[in-house]
């Protein structure tokens, strides 16, 4: 049990809370006569990325942990045993289903993946006001520059900050409403598109290897259905998750993972959806949605490789 205990640590979660202000009834009164009506097909703008209207306030948790224990595992100690009024989202834990995608010290990717050791954050002694309310600039590893820290967080890892996936409305606490995502995944209609008609034999039978497919045909879309759904690539995308109208990177993927598909034949129609200003033109090709994919898609080569498909017709 003791080396147990030695193997512990400290860590403090800083988390950036929100608790919606009960909704007020307003009648039967219509809106404003002078709102915007329309607007993208594909939704987003200021309705998406409105400031939500209620209590917000930044909480923190000290827990002693293990370095290898996941961010997710801190959470549910806290919310089992210290504040059980704490809300955020999880299902599996494992990386699998993607519900938990939230910020991690601003950078969107899965609470059920991101370690203690790899995202726990070391304060930053130039950021504090030296007494005469002056911030220190130059090398941190000078050591006559450096203030004198005497934190409790600089007995254990650090801290963690947490908020909510950038891009999307939020609900409560971590808890972001990513429906905007999904909708926009079901406008470009995410299943595969056949003709119909059922191919036939030499003698009448059917063709029960209609859809068999070879290796190369299958590889050109294989990594793409992988796509879990998580929204990590939105919210770090600068364009989406700025509150721009834009069908965004995972919507994008969807239809990428169709055409790609030699078994669909709504190929045309599919690159005639997004071939639109809030559609692929919107995409400024940063590539930040690569960056935290939790499974592995390189989103942004994926994008650029759409976007050339749409102009090249």
């Amino acid at each position: 049990m003791s080396g147990m205990d030695d193997a512990l640590t400290t860590v403090t979660l800083r988390v950036n809370r929100f608790t919606p202000r009960p909704e007020r009834d307003r009648g039967a009164r219509g809106g404003s006569p002078f709102a915007k009506k329309g607007g993208s097909p594909f939704g987003g703008g200021a309705s998406r990325n409105r400031r939500p209207r209620g209590k917000q306030w930044t909480q923190e948790y000290t827990l002693r942990v293990r370095p290898e224990d996941t961010v997710l595992d801190c959470l549910l100690t806290v919310k089992r045993t210290v504040d059980p009024t704490l809300a955020f989202r999880y299902s599996c834990g494992h990386g699998m289903c993607g519900s938990d995608a939230v910020a991690i010290n601003g950078t969107p990717t899965l609470l059920c993946t991101a370690t203690v050791k790899d995202w726990a954050q070391r304060p930053n002694p130039f950021a504090q006001p030296d007494d005469e309310g002056f911030r220190h600039t130059g090398d941190a590893d000078d050591e006559t520059t450096l203030p004198d820290a005497g934190t409790d967080a600089s007995d254990g890892l650090g801290v963690i900050e947490l908020a909510p996936l950038p891009g999307f409305p939020v609900q409560r606490d971590l808890i972001a409403d990513i429906d905007p995502m999904l909708d926009q995944i079901r406008k470009l209609k995410p299943y595969l598109q056949a003709d119909g008609v059922l191919a036939t034999t030499h003698d009448g039978k059917v063709d029960v290897f209609e859809y068999l497919q070879r290796p190369e045909q299958l590889a050109k879309y294989e990594m793409l259905s992988n796509c879990i759904a998580c929204g990590v690539c939105e919210g770090s995308c600068p364009v989406f998750a700025g509150g721009d109208a834009f069908i965004g990177p995972a919507a994008l993927i969807a239809a990428s993972r169709f055409v790609n598909d030699s078994r669909d034949t709504a190929t045309a129609a599919r690159l005639d959806a997004i071939d639109t200003a809030d559609g692929v033109a919107a995409c400024q090709s940063v590539r930040a949605c690569s960056r935290q994919c939790p499974r592995g898609i390189d989103v942004g080569e994926e994008m650029w490789q759409i976007v050339a498909k749409v102009k090249e017709r």
